[in-house]
């Protein structure tokens, strides 16, 4: 069975209304052409059908690698229901034997948007550590302000790949176009190697949310810069 229903919007151009598609889950590798859909930016939407005009749409949404073993949760606004759905789940996976076997070595993720979903599943599927992606943003912050100053207000900072293959930050401001800096994978290795007791004591078990409060709370470990 299908994990999708119907919805009823309506079109913020023209006022038409809309049946469109809500997906629950997505699951790789039986939804592979939902998973390119949504890396190209084109899932969580819908095109009305009188004025073409496309019409962005984010919801709650499972998206769950079986092969890569990892499962990232969009949840656009964390009320006291999805607190307690987020703590059911995790007191699932730390009693339910049959579930840590079916999901052992898995990893957990909560994002807010798209634009975070779509960068966690690229760096999963890279092979590398999301939490020390996070970290190492910290560190780029000051040399995005070196550049634009301190004025200009940063709306996201996302990690991605250039068409040369190489990896590449791509900031995105309130008031100017977005800029892209290269990335020095050295820093990833070597944060890898001397935070990875304190980033393994900060990370939740089960469903966490790794992003920029937490690297900032990884960045201020008291004992982070002692001898």
């Amino acid at each position: 069975m299908e994990n999708v229903k119907k919805r009823k919007i309506v079109c913020p151009k023209c006022y038409t209304e809309l049946e469109v598609d809500i997906w629950d889950k997505i699951e790789i590798p039986y939804d592979v052409q939902h998973k390119e859909r949504l890396m190209k930016g084109s899932f969580f939407g819908a095109k009305c059908t009188a004025c073409q005009t496309m019409i962005p749409m984010v919801y709650d949404c499972e998206y769950n690698d079986l092969e890569r073993k990892y499962m990232i949760w969009i949840v656009p606004k964390i009320l006291d229901s999805e607190k307690v759905r987020i703590m059911e789940y995790n007191k699932r996976l730390e009693t339910d034997k049959t579930l840590q076997l079916a999901q052992g070595g898995y990893r957990y993720r909560i994002v807010r948007t798209v634009n975070e979903l779509r960068e966690k599943i690229f760096i999963f599927d890279e092979g590398l550590d999301d939490r020390f992606i996070e970290t190492m943003k910290i560190a780029y912050v000051p040399v995005i302000r070196k550049n634009v100053g301190n004025d200009m207000k940063i709306l996201g900072l996302y990690f991605d790949k250039n068409a040369e293959g190489k990896y590449q930050w791509i900031v995105v401001f309130d008031k100017r176009e977005p800029m892209v800096l290269n990335v020095d994978m050295d820093i990833y290795h070597d944060m890898k190697e001397k935070l990875w007791d304190i980033v393994e004591a900060k990370t939740m078990k089960g469903l966490a949310m790794i992003e920029a409060h937490w690297a900032v709370d990884v960045m201020n470990t008291p004992t982070l810069f002692q001898e």
